[in-house]
């Protein structure tokens, strides 16, 4: 969970001039509305920035792990790890090299409409995620394409829980785990471009902290380990190679760079090598992203993928 998952009764920090003070705040969840935002910004002394913060509030899909026996889940049921559920005699997923992906996760919609309050997502259905067993792809290279896979079942399709294929590696097969669907807000975090000036330097460190999200997550503001992505997905998917500056510099940026707006996430993973066994490079996430209108017309081939770690 984010910031405010295990929050306290009193919390210690210092001031600029090193001065130890000590907060009364008690919030046991995430934050679910504007004055759960506004208890957390006055803790860490940020309440002159909530009025230009709040307009750029977003919903976010929050999602507790709970490690669960494979014979325990059903075939519809939303997971984390462990086995597919995909149609009988369905290809496995592959990379271009024919090598075997790592099955992620599936989410039941029917679990995520009742807390899609913009309405992005179809109504029911099974959408599944793949990633190459061996992590190499980054996403800033327009050939990553075929190094992930995302899927979407109608509910009117008979799925069964697949095997795992023989060139699939053991560190490349995670743990079950079933998923409790929480509803609650995000702001953006510390690097994006719609706060860039707004935060004043002495109050950055405390607006660092307050705007890390969940480590599993579904819409709102991604969980940055490194830059945020939306840029790059617009870039890398009209072909722009991005793991340099090139891409960023190409005069088709100018034209292009409106569409970033478009994108949203459709999952954050977190390394949870306890639970699910999971390993994103070093504690890095792997995020899916999709543009607003390929969420609500199915079109899942179009997702892309990015992996983050430090």
């Amino acid at each position: 969970m984010g910031i405010l998952s295990n929050l306290f009764n009193w919390f210690n920090i210092k001031d600029k001039q090193e001065k130890e003070r000590k907060i009364d705040y008690v919030l046991e969840n995430e934050p679910e509305s504007i004055e759960d935002i506004g208890q957390m910004f006055k803790a860490f002394e940020l309440e002159k920035y909530l009025p230009n913060i709040e307009p750029l509030v977003r919903p976010v899909i929050e999602l507790e792990l709970k490690p669960t026996a494979e014979n325990s889940i059903k075939n519809f049921d939303s997971k984390i790890g462990g086995k597919p559920s995909l149609p009988k005699d369905y290809d496995w997923p592959k990379t271009s090299k024919q090598k075997s992906m790592s099955f992620i996760a599936q989410l039941n919609i029917t679990d995520i409409k009742k807390h899609d309050e913009e309405n992005l997502f179809p109504s029911d259905g099974i959408i599944s995620f793949f990633y190459c067993a061996d992590q190499q792809a980054w996403g800033f290279d327009p050939k990553d394409k075929n190094s992930f896979k995302v899927i979407y079942f109608n509910s009117s399709q008979e799925l069964q829980k697949a095997d795992f294929p023989t060139d699939l590696e053991s560190e490349s097969i995670f743990k079950p785990n079933v998923i409790k669907f929480t509803k609650s807000l995000s702001i953006p975090t510390w690097d994006d471009d719609s706060i860039i000036g707004l935060i004043e330097d002495e109050d950055s460190d405390n607006y660092f902290e307050v705007s890390h999200g969940a480590e599993n997550q579904i819409l709102g503001y991604a969980n940055n380990i490194q830059n945020t992505m939306e840029l790059e997905c617009q870039l890398v998917t009209n072909g722009l190679y991005c793991g340099d500056p090139s891409g960023y510099n190409d005069p088709r940026r100018k034209e292009l760079e409106s569409g970033q707006k478009d994108w949203v996430l459709l999952l954050q993973v977190g390394s949870e090598d306890e639970d699910t066994g999971m390993m994103w490079g070093d504690l890095g996430r792997i995020y899916f992203w999709i543009k607003k209108q390929d969420l609500k017309e199915k079109n899942f081939d179009n997702s892309w993928c990015i992996l983050q770690c430090s």
